[in-house]
């Protein structure tokens, strides 16, 4: 069966979410669970609005939706936002090893486009990581489907 650009894409997102939990690190996929942060942020303000006698700092650090946002400080927790707001759609993955955050693209070739290098630069201008992932798949997956059993 022969495989289309977008079953390749989903192939390779299962095998970076498979090496990031691997390495023991946070992450999160930017295609499919981005609106976790934007909920997260909109959760800590509305927290802050009705509690304003804790400083906002104190609510992103303790956030039960740290690991969803990775950020310590309510600053970082909105220039994330603000840079998610311009560029999310060039990456796949936000993770966080030990206490670097970095961006991902993953892709099978190493080839980026101009807005993906764009987005690369300003995420190095907000002192995040980029690396692009990359693996290589089959244009065919071979198979075989066996009948068990008899119908009624």
């Amino acid at each position: 069966m022969e495989l289309g650009h977008e079953d390749k894409a989903a192939i390779i997102e299962v095998v970076a979410a498979r090496y990031f939990s691997s390495q023991k690190w946070n992450w999160i996929n930017l295609k499919s669970d981005v609106g976790k942060i934007y909920a997260a942020f909109e959760e800590l303000d509305k927290q802050y609005d009705e509690y304003p006698y804790m400083s906002r700092d104190w609510y992103v650090e303790n956030s039960a939706t740290k690991s969803v946002h990775m950020c310590e400080k309510w600053n970082e927790l909105k220039e994330l936002i603000e840079f998610l707001d311009a560029y999310v759609q060039h990456f796949d993955f936000m993770v966080k090893g030990s206490d670097q955050k970095s961006f991902c693209i993953a892709s099978e070739s190493k080839e980026l486009t101009d807005e993906q290098k764009n987005a690369i630069h300003n995420a190095r201008k907000s002192r995040c990581n980029t690396f692009v992932f990359t693996a290589s798949v089959p244009d065919d997956v071979g198979f075989e489907l066996s009948r068990v059993g008899g119908g009624m």
